[in-house]
């Protein structure tokens, strides 16, 4: 990997410095293996796995050379009685995922901060996704809103939808 950093914590540590994390937008091929086995027993999508999608990043958070977190953002509108003055303007996350030996760390929420931000830069003004019920405090520290119960479907981890309003600075 082009620019890599030197490997200064075990895993399961948590980050103490800016060399120990590195957060940066990654091709979709270099997050397939960990979404792969992260988000079994989902069967993985092979690459392009989102081929339809108008718009999209993928952002990856490395602890050293380790890819530690991924995550995929599409511009991909919410169910139209969710959010119709977003149209255009939503973004889904798809393919979140960490490596077990790097959760509860901040790598995820290094991942979703960054992703934010692209979306704000896009001046996107919704961001959605179908959480895994595990991971629903994750989304809700994170300010995301549950819709609605929990959802289960065929082949898939139970799961809810969850929503968050994009806040934009104003500048006077």
């Amino acid at each position: 990997m082009k620019g890599e950093l030197p490997h200064t914590l075990a895993r399961g540590q948590f980050p103490t410095s800016d060399t120990d994390l590195h957060v940066c937008l990654i091709s979709e091929e270099a997050g397939f293996d960990l979404r792969t086995s992260e988000l079994a027993p989902a069967p993985p999508k092979p690459v392009p796995a989102y081929p339809d999608a108008k718009a999209q990043f993928h952002v990856g958070a490395y602890c050293g050379p380790i890819l530690a977190s991924v995550g995929t953002f599409t511009l991909e509108d919410i169910d139209s009685d969710q959010g119709s003055q977003s149209f255009g303007h939503s973004w889904r996350i798809r393919g979140m995922a960490t490596a077990k030996d790097f959760r509860r760390c901040g790598f995820a929420s290094a991942v979703l901060e960054h992703g934010l931000r692209e979306i704000r830069r896009c001046r996107g003004l919704l961001v959605w996704c179908n959480g895994r019920t595990t991971a629903s405090s994750f989304y809700r520290y994170h300010k995301f809103e549950q819709i609605g119960g929990e959802r289960q479907l065929p082949g898939l981890q139970p799961h809810f939808r969850f929503r968050r309003v994009i806040e934009h600075l104003h500048h006077p």
